[in-house]
């Protein structure tokens, strides 16, 4: 089995040393992993960092994130194909989880949970992979995906059927794809967590925050519910689910925007 790590980069040197030893130490038995670098023009070292860890290197301007990762994920070898960004950290342990469950269960795709770190790596908290019993019409009505792609492993034949991320998408195209996903077949769910996702305030969806709840709000005109109370349900449901199965990521939470408002905090993360 291979499996195929895509890990978009711009200007992204600063982390992506971590990033790509954390990929090298899940190299394991049984599977070959292929990570591929898919740069958008870097001037900051990126490329050769890259290169000398004897990566492939997929290099040329793109029409944003997602149409990045769908070049580095349809020009690949791959029969799994995960997504990993620059300043992310893949967890030990995490291909291995993931390819026992691929060959245990041979789900199409395979979801895990994510652990939430600050810019030095200090743990906020995690974030576990969302009940198997979610449909896609309660993962829109919740208003932001919690299915993380950094955790997400898929078969490569499902991603071609669903024609990748649409690049339409700036920030949200990972909850459109899973969304799709979901309505036309059920995750492996995986209850550890399989990589570190890096909040340091620059993250698209804090930076485009507007833009982001705009096209989270497409998405779930796409696939939820017209009805409102049913909406506001299935989000009281899953916010209910999530903060008793996360307590240490709520509290975080909470924390985090309570020393924000009061200045003791520069950024909010959450």
């Amino acid at each position: 089995m291979i499996v195929t790590v895509v890990t978009p980069t711009l200007n992204g040197v600063g982390y992506l040393r971590q990033c790509i030893e954390s990929v090298k130490r899940n190299h394991g038995q049984g599977y070959e992993v292929d990570h591929v670098i898919v740069d958008g023009g870097s001037t900051d070292g990126t490329v050769e960092l890259a290169q000398s860890y004897g990566l492939r290197i997929r290099q040329g301007r793109d029409d944003g994130i997602f149409d990045a990762i769908n070049k580095g994920s349809f020009d690949s070898k791959g029969d799994l194909l995960g997504f990993l960004g620059a300043d992310d950290v893949m967890l030990d342990g995490a291909l291995q989880a993931v390819t026992e469950a691929r060959r245990k269960r041979g789900r199409r795709w395979i979801v895990g949970g994510i652990r939430w770190i600050d810019e030095k790596g200090l743990s906020l908290g995690e974030l576990a992979a969302p009940p198997a019993w979610m449909t896609t019409r309660m993962h829109v009505c919740l208003g932001w995906n919690p299915i993380m792609h950094m955790s997400t492993y898929i078969a490569r034949d499902f991603f071609e059927e669903l024609g990748g991320f649409d690049k339409r998408f700036r920030d949200s195209g990972d909850y459109d794809l899973f969304a799709r996903a979901l309505a036309r077949s059920p995750y492996e769910r995986l209850p550890q967590p399989l990589t570190c996702f890096r909040r340091t305030g620059e993250n698209n969806s804090a930076i485009h925050f507007a833009r982001t709840r705009a096209e989270n709000r497409s998405v779930r005109e796409a696939f939820g519910p017209r009805s409102e109370t049913e909406r506001a349900f299935w989000r009281f449901v899953l916010r209910a689910w999530m903060n008793g199965r996360n307590p240490r990521w709520m509290m975080a939470k909470f924390t985090g925007a309570a020393q924000h408002r009061l200045g003791l905090q520069e950024k909010a993360y959450f």
